[in-house]
């Protein structure tokens, strides 16, 4: 003889919850092992500096001309403008991969006498980057960027 299983409404509300319950715990178990990275590891303090930043994008904006930059095969061109004295500008140049913290990369500038630095793509992973440029000439800060794509 064969007894039927009868359902109130108690066994399906405890149902409902055991599920509710346990997608809970699951999502929290894994939002626990994804990986969270802030964009740089000092992030607080550069916040703390941002005035400066902006002061330093302020100026590079009111030049008469950027600084401009090419994407080539296997390199990078970044042009200064004329308005620079080669021997007297220093500074970094960041490239900056969002997706991918380690393929950033930071070169010193080292311009030529024609205002030229070459930075080459060899070692780089392709996609989208930001070209980041910090420099100083005489007693003035400046800062520009922009976004390339590296195409292997």
């Amino acid at each position: 003889m064969k007894t039927k299983l009868k359902w109130s409404w108690g066994t399906g509300i405890a149902i409902v919850y055991s599920v509710f319950a346990l997608t809970i715990i699951g999502l929290v178990v894994h939002s626990f092992k994804q990986k969270i990275d802030l964009v740089t590891p000092d992030y607080y303090a550069k916040e703390l500096a941002y005035q400066q930043q902006i002061d330093k994008t302020s100026r590079a904006r009111d030049l008469e001309r950027a600084i401009e930059w090419k994407v080539n095969n296997n390199s990078i061109e970044i042009h200064l403008p004329e308005s620079f004295d080669p021997s007297s500008v220093s500074g970094n140049i960041t490239l900056f991969k969002p997706s991918d913290d380690k393929s950033d990369r930071e070169f010193s500038i080292e311009i030529d006498s024609s205002r030229k630095q070459v930075i080459s793509t060899e070692g780089l992973s392709e996609g989208m980057y930001k070209l980041k440029i910090d420099w100083r000439s005489g007693e003035s800060t400046y800062y520009q960027e922009g976004v390339i794509m590296i195409a292997i």
